[in-house]
């Protein structure tokens, strides 16, 4: 039986996976939390050790995989650390707030030949499925993607005001949501981005951080994406996000409508169109990737993504901000 450890608690993503640890065949030796907001409640729940901290817990209780969390700004440190202790890890993304720390992660866990997955669950959805599909009938051509979050307000009410401060959680809605959309315009257009554009606002919500992005992208095959996400969305019970998207790829046009995608495919004699059902309430996966994560770990297969994966993304995330603060000034990005 896996033992696992769940470090740095006091994020808003870790009641996604606890269901799926508790129906794991695992045994949740230690919890680390040095907020001291979470960290007991849930190591009752899992009748484990509490720690303040990841080096405490590591020092006690050997896990054999950690599942990360915390800051976005302390990360690195956490990552570093178990790197060095040779611990396989599961972490949250962005897994820092600076390209040029994770690159480094990404080395040194290359060069460690490391266990590392990060969760970029759109690669474990039904929506990313339907573009492999479509993508078989030729490339990418262009991309839309829309995410529009809650207001500010959700994090606080979590118990994460540090999401609400660009210093340590390294911007707003594009570094926290618009990474997932990143990574899906990359798997699609096959190649790595090569220019980027952004503007953005923060009248709306007067923090730090933006409340709305809007990035366009050019990859080196030649693919046309935008990404528009926010934390504008008026939550209510029930309704918590927009999320949008269009694909063209190949003879197909994909586009997100209720409960599904609406395919419509070019021939000789006119269109074909399909509905496929599919679920895009993307909380879901993360029950996924703890399952993915399990079986890549006692199979010693790979994961869906790794640092090199989000530092590749977060090279992006960077360009855009920089853009955003220079007017929409197009950066050219060298791979």
């Amino acid at each position: 039986m896996k033992k696992v450890a769940l470090i740095d608690t006091a994020h808003w993503h870790v009641p996604l996976y606890l269901e799926a640890l508790e129906r794991a065949a695992v045994e949740v030796v230690g919890v680390s939390d040095p907020t001291g907001t979470t960290g007991t409640a849930l190591a009752k729940r899992f009748q484990a050790r509490s720690f303040e901290t990841c080096e405490e817990l590591v020092s006690q209780v050997r896990p054999d995989v950690a599942f990360v969390f915390g800051r976005h700004i302390d990360m690195p440190k956490t990552a570093n650390f178990l790197l060095d202790q040779g611990i396989p890890i599961a972490i949250e993304k962005p897994c820092g707030i600076r390209s040029a720390d994770v690159r480094q992660l990404a080395e040194k866990a290359s060069r460690q030949r490391a266990f590392v997955a990060i969760p970029f669950i759109f690669r474990l959805s039904e929506t990313m499925d339907v573009f492999r599909n479509a993508e078989a009938l030729g490339r990418t051509d262009h991309a839309s993607f829309r995410f529009i979050a809650g207001p500010p307000s959700r994090y606080l009410q979590a118990g994460n005001p540090w999401m609400l401060e660009r210093e340590v959680a390294g911007g707003g809605p594009l570094i926290n949501i618009g990474v997932h959309m990143v990574d899906m315009f990359r798997s699609l257009s096959g190649s790595e981005i090569t220019t980027v554009s952004a503007l953005s606002t923060s009248h709306i919500n007067n923090l730090s951080i933006e409340d709305f992005i809007a990035i366009t992208l050019k990859s080196a095959s030649g693919t046309i994406g935008t990404i528009e996400c926010g934390y504008t969305f008026p939550s209510a019970p029930g309704r918590q996000r927009e999320f949008t998207f269009s694909v063209r790829a190949g003879k197909r046009f994909l586009r997100s409508i209720n409960d599904g995608i609406d395919v419509v495919t070019g021939n000789e004699t006119g269109v074909e169109q399909e509905f496929l059902p599919v679920e895009f309430e993307t909380d879901l996966y993360y029950a996924k990737f703890v399952e993915h994560v399990l079986e890549a770990l006692e199979k010693k297969t790979p994961t869906i993504a790794d640092f090199g994966d989000a530092a590749r993304v977060l090279e992006v995330v960077e360009a855009a901000y920089t853009s955003a603060a220079e007017g929409g000034r197009t950066i050219h990005l060298s791979n």
